[in-house]
């Protein structure tokens, strides 16, 4: 994977946890983000971010597919749920967002 393309992908991922830890987990402590500065993640959620992206900068595969279709996945099943959850409910959103946009034109 290129450097490029691991910087796009991480800023993506970082994107959609920071809007679901915004939105999810508004009563916790807030440290400033990993990675990207303007995001404030919450333990849980950095914890979750640093690890997508160690296995995202190992991803051995070129190129990268989905995680849910790799042939060998290599998130754990907990934290593979746990990310399904974050792009599940932050997808939705961002799709909402740019349907809104869209029509409003």
């Amino acid at each position: 994977m290129t450097i490029e393309k691991l910087h796009e992908d991480t800023h993506v991922l970082h994107r959609f946890i920071g809007l679901y830890c915004e939105r999810k987990h508004r009563d916790r402590n807030k440290e400033t983000g990993y990675l990207f500065e303007e995001y404030h993640l919450c333990e849980e959620c950095k914890e979750l971010l640093q690890y997508a992206h160690e296995r995202l900068s190992a991803c051995p595969h070129e190129p990268k597919p989905s995680c849910r279709k790799c042939p060998k996945p290599c998130y754990e099943r907990g934290m593979w749920k746990k990310m399904a959850k974050v792009m599940m409910y932050s997808g939705m959103y961002l799709g909402l967002v740019k349907m809104r946009k869209f029509f409003s034109k």
